[in-house]
């Protein structure tokens, strides 16, 4: 059974690292991010077009840069995190942007009391929902929240990055030319392996699921999937930093974000 992931650890951890991780990692609020190292939505075009008026509910959010990049167009935000470090950063890199975000502290799996009715165009969370316990009761109260025709959207690590990377040399056919190649193993993609990150500063879990749990969450929460993405690296991404950039080409080979978009039609 795998081990439960403890909201309170996860929130000092987050609180721990915050500093050091709003200061190597490079996250523009000029674009709509979706995780590190991969195209922004100047690139991918998945969300709708957005007017001044609309309302935006972000979990997991960071230092806020998506609320950010909705706000300077007109958005009405709220944007939830579980670290009140990050949330620190984010109410600074707000008004230097001079942009009026509504922040709230809590965890992910019961932030629906923060919000109360309200009812908002757009819900979005880009990687934070690995670290819950529960994504499809998370999903089950985004939706929710989503008014008829609005649009949800969940970046989150992609299944396949959390197996481990291996060199050998290769078999079979090319077994004479004793090439060597980098390749990835994962002993059961249908349970994959945790990132525990078990740290002097803290204790965090970032867990990964099959795309197909995660489809199948957003259709029992009745909304209707309209993309689905699995981005390769690029170089300008948003969301990036040295580390993140210097992926010996492991990012171009195999996905480390999914990204689904979802619409609530009206009448659901």
């Amino acid at each position: 059974m795998r081990e439960r992931i403890d909201t309170s650890e996860q929130r000092a951890y987050w609180n721990a690292i915050s500093d050091d991780y709003q200061n190597i990692t490079r996250i523009r609020c000029e674009d709509f991010h979706y995780g590190p190292q991969i195209p922004g939505e100047s690139s991918l075009q998945l969300l709708p077009a957005f007017a001044p008026g609309d309302t935006s509910l972000e979990l997991g959010c960071g230092a806020a840069q998506n609320s950010i990049w909705l706000a300077e167009r007109g958005v009405k935000c709220v944007a939830i995190d579980v670290s009140e470090t990050q949330l620190a950063h984010a109410r600074v890199l707000a008004a230097e942007r001079r942009m009026p975000i509504r922040f709230l502290r809590g965890e992910l799996e019961t932030f629906r009391h923060l919000v109360g009715e309200d009812r908002f165009d757009f819900v979005h969370s880009s990687h934070a929902l690995e670290f819950v316990n529960d994504p499809a009761s998370v999903i089950n109260e985004m939706a929710a929240c989503l008014k008829p025709g609005g649009t949800l959207m969940i970046s989150t690590v992609h299944p396949l990055y959390n197996g481990e990377w291996i060199s050998g040399t290769l078999e079979g056919e090319f077994a004479d030319a004793a090439l060597v190649s980098d390749g990835l193993f994962l002993t059961n993609y249908f349970s994959p392996p945790d990132d525990v990150r078990d740290e002097p500063e803290g204790y965090a879990i970032s867990r990964a699921h099959p795309i197909s749990d995660w489809f199948r969450w957003l259709r029992v929460a009745g909304l209707d999937v309209v993309a689905l993405e699995e981005p390769a690296a690029v170089v300008n991404a948003p969301y990036s930093s040295d580390d993140w950039a210097d992926h010996e080409g492991q990012l171009d080979a195999i996905p480390s974000t999914v990204i689904f978009v979802a619409i609530l039609q009206s009448g659901k």
